[in-house]
Order: structure tokens, then sequence, then C-alpha cells
């Protein structure tokens, strides 16, 4: 492992109380809890199956149908690339073994697993799934390249391995060991032989296939998310709604929130003895990704990972897209007749996108947006609102270089991309057949994952009809604030850069990227403008971004061009 240390791995992850006496044919309460296999439903009379006799009215679990869409719609490969950064470092004994596919394969045989509720709900779960088993595979420490919670999936097998063989009905096979083992560390032989049980497969004979299969191993955690245990209820039913804490939970503290997961996972060993730092591990965990995976429509992600836009959502422990706009309504940035100013030759004739963009719908799509214009004081504000426009008027830009104002007064002359592409590709969101995701709107939105992405944050279903951005002038600014707002894999978003919530890392620093508009250049195209040395395109949007500056009465700060950045 060369220099690089390694955190220790907590020890004796898992020591649920799961005391079952016999192997469960049934589900249910009447059988312990158990939880059919394959993700199937657990009928009010105890029978496995996936009709609406077992699905519907009195199921006990597994009972949400995928209505919300496939999981992929939630976590994409790139969002797994950034959420687990780091698992195939050289210095992680797991590198290689956790990929996307395995995951999704998994995760699509268990009913209601990041498919129950909303979409933030979906999220919420997701975060708190990654949370949990990042943690426990964690090879993280403090000073760790991007922080120690881009560390999760390091790990396979547990550190400090021991033969965990106690009671529990399951008896152990001769020389085998139960420590832990995947992404939740599957512990005890009677974890083992209950999940081997209910998954068909023979976990208490051959353990050690957690380890070596990696869909087994993503299956045999998302079963533990997904079944209740004993008294507990199930990690799943948590953090989706679906538990209602009894007297006794709420006497003991035990209320709804991620809290409660790390307590049925690992109890006393972490819960009720005050400050303890692999709890915090795990809400560190569970924070980043709540912020990666951020609420739609700009609301607040709370302390406990709830979306809202209450005092409690945005206050006090606010995790991401905390600000309030207690500077002002944007429109006392943007008044119309500056608007009609900035944008002063957007209805020309010339102009296919003349009529389209106007005053009323900016502002409407801004309001729905926390943050947006309102994060800072007047001269941020300001400073934001001439970067988003600078950005915006040169990917609509219908000017010329002896036009009348000048090239950079004809900003949002077009509302679709001239050079029309399909531009369908990866990214975990299917192209709808006869469906092109070019450039529209303002910030001329394209490839089918923004298109999806986008829609499914907004409540919008762009794949299967993206025209309704350059038809519909208020999704089109909804689309491009949802742009300007979002963080991006591995890069900040346009809105943090240039309210100063941004701080490089070292990494950034190294590649030029310094706070300023030019990493939003970067953010939005890349290595298609960026460290090329001097660009008309990038000059062009800083050109539009002085000019507005000027307008609004604010210096453009520092690092305006790209030009030696490498790209993120």
């Amino acid at each position: 492992m060369g220099d690089m240390k390694l955190c220790s791995l907590m020890l004796c992850l898992l020591v649920p109380t799961l005391m079952v006496g016999a192997k469960a044919q049934r589900c249910g309460r009447e059988f312990g809890g158990a939880v059919c296999g394959n993700g199937l439903c657990c009928s009010q009379y105890g029978w496995c199956g996936n009709s609406n006799e077992h699905c519907g009215t009195g199921c006990q679990s597994q009972c949400q149908a995928s209505s919300s869409g496939d999981i992929s719609s939630i976590i994409s490969p790139s969002l797994f690339e950034e959420m687990l950064k780091h698992r195939n470092n050289q210095a992680c004994p797991g590198r290689g073994f956790y990929t996307y596919d395995a995951f999704i394969t998994a995760a699509r045989s268990f009913r209601g697993f990041g498919t129950t509720g909303d979409t933030n709900t979906r999220k919420r779960e997701m975060a708190a799934f990654f949370g949990q088993t990042s943690h426990e595979t964690t090879g993280g420490w403090p000073s760790a390249p991007d922080g120690p919670y881009a560390w999760g999936y390091c790990f396979i097998n547990e550190r400090n391995q021991q033969v965990y063989c106690s009671g529990g009905g399951w008896p152990c096979a001769p020389g085998k060991s139960y420590y832990g083992r995947g992404p939740i560390q599957l512990t005890h032989n009677y974890n083992y032989g209950l999940a081997g049980s209910e998954l068909g497969l023979d976990l208490t004979n051959d353990p050690d296939l957690v380890a070596r299969d990696r869909n087994v191993a993503f299956r045999t955690a998302i079963w533990f998310w997904m079944r209740p245990q004993g008294n507990k209820p199930s990690s799943h039913n948590v953090i989706t709604g679906g538990w209602t804490p009894s007297a006794a939970d709420t006497n003991a503290g035990r209320l709804p929130g991620y809290g409660v997961i790390t307590n049925i996972i690992n109890g006393g060993l972490e819960c009720g003895r005050g400050p303890d730092s692999r709890v915090q591990s795990r809400i560190g965990f569970y924070q980043r990704y709540c912020q990666l995976l951020v609420c739609g429509n700009g609301l607040c992600c709370s302390q406990y990972g709830w979306c809202g836009n209450s005092n409690e959502h945005c206050g006090t422990g606010c995790q991401s897209q905390c600000q309030a706009s207690s500077s002002g309504d944007i429109s006392s940035i943007i008044s119309p007749s500056l608007f009609e100013e900035m944008l002063k030759h957007r209805n020309n004739q010339a102009c296919p996108g003349r009529g389209f963009y106007t005053y009323d719908a900016f502002i409407t799509a801004a309001r729905s947006f926390r943050g947006f214009g309102t994060t800072g004081d007047t001269n941020t504000r300001k400073r934001e609102m001439a970067a988003f426009f600078g950005q915006t008027s040169h990917e609509t830009t219908g000017g010329w270089p002896s036009a009348p104002d000048g090239p950079y007064a004809w900003g949002y002359c077009f509302i679709n991309e001239r050079n029309q592409q399909v531009y369908c590709s990866g990214g975990g969101w299917p192209c709808a057949p006869g469906k092109s995701y070019y450039g529209r709107g303002p910030i001329q939105l394209t490839h089918n994952y923004n298109y999806g992405l986008a829609g499914s944050e907004l409540g919008l279903d762009l794949t299967n009809d993206p025209d309704l951005v350059a038809r519909d002038r208020n999704v089109a600014f909804r689309t491009a604030i949802w742009f300007w707002m979002r963080p991006q894999g591995n890069k900040p978003s346009s809105h943090n850069v240039i309210t100063g919530g941004w701080t490089p890392s070292a990494a950034d620093t190294n590649a030029g990227r310094l706070p300023g508009y030019g990493v939003i250049t970067n953010i939005i195209n890349g290595g298609l403008e960026c460290g090329r040395g001097p660009d008309s395109r990038v000059q062009s949007r800083i050109g539009f971004y002085q000019r507005y500056c000027q307008l609004l009465g604010v210096s453009p700060g520092n690092n305006l061009d790209c030009n030696n950045q490498a790209p993120f």
C-alpha cells in the first residue's frame, strides 16, 4: 500500500438481533419477520409472490411497486463513480470488485429499494444506504485526498477476522468463519444462514461467496437493509417514512431519521454512548451523498437528510442549498428595464427566439430555486446574475463583431442549437425513440443524461419530450437554473463558484482551477474550450460577463478565463 495510510475498519461491524430458529419457507410476522427472496412481496397471510394478492392489501414487506421509476434514474454510472470515488485506488484491497452493474442488478431484485416514494425520498434512501455501507467498508482517513468520505467501498473483508459463531438456530460449518464481508459487512453465522436461506444461497457452508461474487455481495447488503430484525424495523422503512416509533421507541430516543439506522446496524456498540467517531463517520458519508444527490427544485437538505424550504430545513445543520432568500427578492437585482437592456436585441427580427424569453418567465423560474441570485451581499448577488446571463447569453448569442450595440448585446437570440445532433450516449438514461437531445434553452441543455436527470429532479418527462424546453419558456429557464445550481460529479455548482461557496482542492489548484468566472466555463464546456490557450469562445463568454458587470455596477473579479485550466 506504499505510504498511504488506511483507517482501521470498525470491529464487529454487525451484531443484529436476528435469532431465528428454523429456515424460513414463509414470510412475515408469523415467521420471524422473514423477507421473501428475489424482492417478492410478503402477503398478509405470509406467502411470497408478486401478484396483486401478494403485493396489495395487507402486504407485509417489499410491497411497493417500482412505479417511481428504475433505480438507475437516481444513481447513474457517473454519480456512482463520484460517490465511491476512490474505491478502485491501488491502496484499496477491494479495487475492481464493486461495480455499478452489480449494484443495479442486485437493486432491481428487491421491490421498493430505491423506488419507494417521491424523488427526494428515493434519493434519501440511496444516500442513507451508501452512507452506512461506505462507513462499513471505508478506507479513508482525515487527510485523505478528496476527504475521508470519498473512500467508501475500499474493503471487501473485515480486517479483524474472527469466527463469529454463536447461537441463533443456524449451525456453523466446520472450519468456516462468519466475519464481515461485502458492503454491509455481513457478520455472524445466523445472518449468513438466514440471508442464504432467503436468497437461495448456501452461505452457511460458503460464506466466502459474499466476498467472491460482487452480485451476491450487493444482494446480501440490500437484503439486510430491507429486512426487519426482531423488534427492529427495516432500514428501508425508517428512511422512506414507513416506520412509526412506538411509545417505547420514543421513550428510548429512537425517532425517525438516519440515526435509527445506525442503531439497527450496530446498536449498543455505537449508540447511547454520547458522541462517537464511528457514528460521525456514518453521518459524514451520508451528508456527502445528500449533497451529491441534492434536493430537487432548489430545496434545502436538512441536518437529518430531509428536503424542504422551512427554517427547520434551511437553518441550523442544513447540509446543502441552505441559503435563505433573506437578501431580498431577485427582482431587486434584475428589474424589467435592466433585463431589457441586458438582452437588448433578443426580440430582433433576425433572432429565431424572438418573443420567447420574457422577464416574467425568468423571475418565476428564479424564485423556485432557493439561493439563486439571493445568496450573499448585494455585490455577490449582482455578480452571480452577471455570470449566469454571461454564460447563457454566449450559449444563445446571435451577435457578430460589427453588430449594432456590439456583439454582447445579442444574447438570448436562439432557443435551439443550430448544429442539431441526436446526442444519445450513456449515463444511465435511455433515449426515447426518435428523440434528439441537442441544445435547447438558455443553457443549451444537451445530452440524454442531462435531459433525464433534469426532468427527474424538476418533475418533468424531458426524456420523452425534450422539446418541452424549447416550447415552454418557464421550463427553459428552470432547466438553465437547475444546471447552474447543481454540482456535477466532481465539479462544483456554478452557483457555489461565483458566490464563494467553493474551495478548490489541491488537485484543483494544481490544475489551475481557481475561484472565478473561468471555472464556470470549465464546468459548462470543459476540454472543448479550456486548457487550449486563448479561445474565441472563452473570450465571448467573458465579453458578455464584463458587459453585464458594467450594467450592474459590480467588479468581475479575477480568473475570468480557463485558458490554462485542465478540465475537471
